[in-house]
């Protein structure tokens, strides 16, 4: 299938333009929302036992601009995804709740598994915060504080439980906009092999970016149409 074939590294920039587009699209009033749906999912994401995963504010119209500059603005982001997760012009980042600070990823060994995490990780703490904005909540991103896990057995463990929820509350952000997203393969035995377990995230997380383009193309095409009407 199209969107199960193995996809070039996602830039930065390409992690946030999801987050950025669903942002604009909801302050545009074409992303149907739901009053509680967003708070719910952000219980879910608190309550499903992801160490270190924490809510950063964020400046969605500062962050936009700073994407524009490129791809130099990558080291000072964290984790890798999105912007420092505190407002440009601030004195120091806030800190997480418990304490803990946002921290920056480390670099990657030359351990293919280990690369291979580093860029799902990526990909789906940004995912989870597209979803979030989806759902109406534009206001914080989901980063990692310095109680992640660094070792390979919980950095998997972690992304899995990320992408469970994400999926979860996906399907409710499609329905809420008239469309169905049918996760990949729903109860397929997890792989024991660490390689095996992340080419299935990297086939549900394909899954789930062809499910946000639908949701995102509609909402772009009804913003088109009530622009050209309101200009008529």
């Amino acid at each position: 299938m199209t969107q199960l074939r193995k996809q070039a590294p996602i830039t930065v920039a390409e992690a946030a333009k999801r987050v950025i587009d669903a942002n604009s699209l909801v302050k545009a009033g074409v992303i149907s929302t739901g009053p509680n749906a967003s708070r719910v999912a952000r219980d879910a994401f608190i309550s499903a036992g992801i160490t270190g995963l924490v809510s950063a504010p964020i400046n969605v119209a500062a962050y936009a601009g700073s994407v524009a500059s490129g791809e130099s603005i990558k080291s000072s982001y964290a984790p890798g995804v999105l912007p420092p997760p505190f407002l440009p012009g601030a004195a120091s980042p806030p800190k997480a709740t418990g304490g803990s600070a946002p921290v920056q990823s480390t670099p990657s060994s030359a351990d293919p598994v280990s690369a291979q995490l580093d860029e799902v990780e990526m990909k789906l703490l940004g995912m989870a915060t597209t979803v979030m904005f989806t759902l109406g909540d534009t206001s914080s991103v989901f980063t990692k504080d310095d109680t992640w896990p660094t070792d390979n057995v919980g950095r998997l463990g972690n992304l899995e439980k990320l992408l469970g929820v994400s999926e979860q509350h996906l399907k409710k952000a499609s329905r809420q906009n008239g469309l169905v997203f049918k996760p990949y393969k729903p109860g397929l035995p997890t792989p024991t092999e660490p390689k095996d377990r992340l080419d299935l995230m990297e086939k549900k997380f394909a899954c789930m970016t062809e499910a946000y383009e639908k949701l995102r193309f509609l909402a772009a095409m009804k913003d088109s149409q009530n622009k050209a009407e309101a200009s008529a």
